[in-house]
């Protein structure tokens, strides 16, 4: 067997850092008799050196997509392997994933579309004064000289179809060659995460015919790096960018109608501390004008019910308020029947009859909400609460014989799953899918007990077989607790949702009461009565603001 192989080098050069590394760590577990002075030039070889990881991260990265490692773990997608076997952020193994794309992608030349046909002018009419053998000799000599014109329109359009397509051979050659010379630069020179994370947040406003293009400019800034501070690496780039921008245009030679409209992006943060949540914005021209017409009741203080002298709220304010009233319209607006325009919230019985000013309840969204804020929410739409059976901590059973599930079946996963029931999942349930574990096609029936909520991204991975083929698993009902769960390929048992999402709903709440109760349960004797009313009725809290959702 030949041990010079790319593989087995890797595989040597991974166990000598790793038995570096030991070294390394041990040597720091008592560092009395360590000199600084000793060994600073050491660690800064050791960091110029850790600095090129990025490039192995990248290629790494790039070879899990290529080779479909997410099927080690059960999904399509090498996000998944990278989170789960290397222990990433989503974050982490994003970036990743792009870097490696970025410089091992193959790069193809943009499609030039074809010309549009040509059409041939009208021929005039002509002069009726003429003799028919004078109007004939002038009429052939119209037809001939358009004739004459569409050809030569046609070649000027063929000639430039043709000019484009060689451009965009030149753009796209100018591109590999600059991802080639970075692959060796980074393989060779250092280059720290920061620069890396620097450049690729700077080309995010980089336009798709900008000239030069990307894989140059980021050829380009790594070389700048070398000379630049972080800070002036940043304000450099953006000036490239901007002056690429500036420079570009599609292959046929026009400048690009829907630069603007290609950048547009909606992006909401996680809730902070206080249940803030930062929002941002990128649109285009119309979306801005739109955007301008909504807003402009808040120019001035004031609005339907509140006189302008005693409103009292900054223009931001004003603004964020017009915003929300349009949202709150749109809510209103939608079919109840259908759960869109509704927001539900999850709590016990307990946490209903021990409301205080300082209760929250998570909703189908994601988001907290205090309970004036749900006094707000109940003055213009209709919104829902679900209560769970205290006994079996499931959803009363909403049985249908349809394929679609119903509103109130929504409202009765949301309240035993809250959210996907994928393993680790934290997306909630406005942005899941009702998902039958027993398949529709193969007999499976809408019912409460039938269905779970799974993220697109579990949806997808689910095995709707239960073959494991592929080393796909699929989601399922636990016999024995009523959970649904992950069953993977070579495992026993299931893997159910634990994140901290998954804690939050209702269900959850009462399974780490029960085995609360269960720790301090004597050995003998009855168990402790169960809470009463507990049905499992929807409760419609949009009736009256000030009271309290009471039990039917």
């Amino acid at each position: 067997m030949n041990d010079n192989t790319p593989c087995s080098n890797i595989t040597a050069a991974v166990e000598s850092i790793i038995d570096g590394v030991d070294a390394l760590c041990l040597s720091m577990i008592n560092i009395d008799k360590i000199s600084f002075h000793s060994i600073y030039s050491d660690f800064e070889r050791l960091e110029e050196s850790l600095n090129r990881k990025t490039f192995i991260d990248a290629a790494f990265a790039f070879m899990a997509e290529r080779d479909e490692a997410g099927r080690l773990v059960g999904s399509s997608r090498a996000t998944d392997y990278l989170i789960n076997c290397l222990g990433l952020s989503r974050a982490e193994a994003n970036q990743r994933l792009a870097a490696g794309r970025n410089l091992y992608e193959k790069l193809n030349p943009e499609p030039v579309p074809e010309p549009e046909p040509v059409e041939q002018e009208p021929i005039p009419e002509p002069d009726p004064d003429l003799s028919e053998e004078e109007q004939a000799r002038e009429r052939q000599a119209a037809e001939e000289e358009a004739r004459r014109k569409k050809e030569a329109a046609e070649e000027e359009a063929r000639r430039k179809y043709e000019e484009a397509q060689r451009e965009a051979q030149r753009r796209a050659e100018r591109e590999r060659q600059a991802q080639e010379e970075r692959r060796r630069k980074m393989a060779e020179e250092a280059a720290s995460a920061e620069i890396a994370k620097i450049i690729e947040q700077e080309l995010r406003n980089l336009n798709k015919h900008a000239k030069p293009g990307p894989q140059e400019l980021r050829t380009k800034a790594m070389e700048e790096s070398k000379r630049r501070s972080p800070e002036d690496l940043r304000k450099w780039l953006r000036k490239q960018v901007t002056n690429a921008n500036a420079a570009g245009t599609m292959p046929n030679g026009k400048k690009d109608p829907f630069a603007a409209t290609r950048k547009r992006s909606f992006w909401m943060s996680e809730p902070d501390e206080d249940g803030s949540v930062r929002v941002s914005v990128r649109t285009d021209s119309l979306g801005a004008a739109l955007l301008a017409k909504v807003l402009a009741p808040a120019q001035r203080p004031g609005g339907p019910q509140l006189p302008p002298e005693e409103d009292n709220r900054t223009f931001g304010q004003r603004r964020h308020d017009q915003l929300m009233e349009v949202c709150s319209q749109f809510v209103e607006g939608k079919d109840p029947k259908s759960g869109l325009g509704s927001i539900v919230l999850s709590a016990t019985l307990d946490e209903l009859e021990s409301l205080s000013p300082n209760s929250t309840f998570m909703t189908d969204t994601g988001h907290e909400l205090s309970v004036w804020d749900l006094v707000r929410l109940s003055e213009g739409v209709s919104d829902y609460l679900a209560i769970l059976d205290p006994e079996s901590f499931q959803p009363l059973a909403l049985g249908r014989t349809k394929r679609t599930a119903s509103f109130a079946q929504k409202l009765a996963l949301f309240a035993g799953e809250f959210c996907c029931s994928g393993p680790g999942c934290d997306r909630p349930m406005s942005e899941t899918d009702v998902h039958h574990l027993v398949a529709w096609q193969h007999g499976g029936a809408t019912d409460i007990r039938n269905l779970t909520l799974l993220c697109r991204r579990h949806h997808v991975d689910n095995n709707d077989n239960y073959d494991f083929r592929n080393g796909m698993g699929h989601s399922e009902r636990d016999p024995r607790t009523g959970r649904v769960g992950k069953r993977m390929p070579g495992q026993d048992g299931f893997r159910f949702n634990e994140s901290a999402t998954a804690d939050e709903s209702a269900a959850s709440h009462y399974r780490r009461r029960a085995e609360e109760r269960s720790a301090k349960r004597p050995t003998d004797g009855p168990p402790p009565p169960q809470p009463s009313g507990m049905n499992g009725t929807l409760f419609d809290i949009g009736q009256d603001p000030g009271a309290m959702p009471k039990a039917s």
